[in-house]
């Protein structure tokens, strides 16, 4: 058992050195990644492009091998992050990091336990660290699928609000273009600087501001922002007022997230339910026990 646990640690270590000897050798950059940050949105012109520090580097060099086994699909991971603002670098980066710290902890506990006379099974630790490695390495994961819907909600909210600001300035007697940017400038936001990117880009590439909201909806994996550009290029296909479709389509974005609001509350009313009952039937057990005991336990008389 010593020997499995000495050439498993021994192992453990030779590849975090090579991981991270690979990691920090400097490489040139891949052709996909140039273009992927030439086409990146969100970036002014004439920002200072800053150099990727080394946990860049080593998530990058992590999903290079990853993609290169079949390991991880790397497209999927991008775009599931591209609403988090993250890049898959970083998030691989905070994989490894958690991996190395659960990894080093048993490590450093039984350490300092030998320091202090208790000796620890080689066996027990070697578990433990490998343990430690897969949590910490998961750990990055945990509730991401719930963040990145609590996102899409977020940016559904915003996208009602802006269609409201929209109508109104078409209302008031305002173009279509000057409408849409004037109501991207008047809000807030990390949503509101998605669309005033989309807008800004659609307007240098001269294309139709919804191909920009139809692409920016794919990346988001927001499906009203790409409905919504559908309505709204039929409506000016077949010359119908954009105000109505716009103003139609704040509407139903509206009724879709007060249903969602309420399915919410009344799914959290049902998981309210099961303590309750479970308060309901223990205070008849404990008042029916007495009861019950009473009437089992005979009567002595002297």
């Amino acid at each position: 058992m010593r020997i499995f646990a000495s050439a498993l640690s021994g192992a453990a270590v030779a590849g975090g050195l090579v991981l991270t000897w690979r990691a920090l050798r400097p490489s040139p950059p891949r052709l996909a990644r140039v273009l992927s940050d030439l086409d990146r949105r969100g970036t002014p012109i004439g920002t200072e492009v800053v150099a990727p520090d080394w946990r860049a580097r080593l998530g990058e060099s992590t999903l290079t091998f990853c993609d290169a086994t079949g390991l991880v699909d790397t497209g999927h991971l991008r775009y599931r992050l591209r609403i988090l603002g993250r890049t898959a670098e970083e998030h691989t980066s905070r994989k490894l990091s958690g991996a190395m710290i659960g990894f080093v902890a048993p490590l450093v506990v039984a350490g300092l336990a030998a320091l202090g006379g208790v000796t620890l099974s080689p066996g027990w630790v070697a578990a433990l660290a490998v343990a430690g490695a897969v949590i910490g390495f998961f750990t990055p994961d945990l509730g991401l699928a719930d963040r990145i819907e609590a996102q899409r909600q977020a940016f559904t909210h915003a996208l009602s609000a802006y269609l409201d600001l929209v109508t109104v300035i078409l209302a008031g007697g305002g173009g279509l273009e000057t409408a849409l940017h004037s109501a991207a400038d008047a809000g807030d936001g990390w949503a509101f600087e998605e669309i005033r990117s989309s807008l800004r880009q659609s307007r240098l590439a001269g294309s139709s501001p919804w191909e920009g909201f139809d692409r920016l909806g794919s990346e988001l994996g927001v499906d009203e922002l790409r409905e919504l550009a559908a309505s709204a290029r039929l409506a000016g296909d077949h010359g119908a007022r954009i105000r109505d479709s716009l103003s139609a389509k704040a509407d139903s974005l509206r009724a879709h997230q007060t249903a969602m609001v309420e399915a919410r509350a009344e799914a959290a009313t049902e998981k309210m339910l099961l303590p309750v009952v479970a308060l309901v039937v223990g205070m008849i057990l404990f008042v029916g026990y007495g009861v019950v005991e009473a009437i089992s336990t005979p009567t002595v008389t002297p």
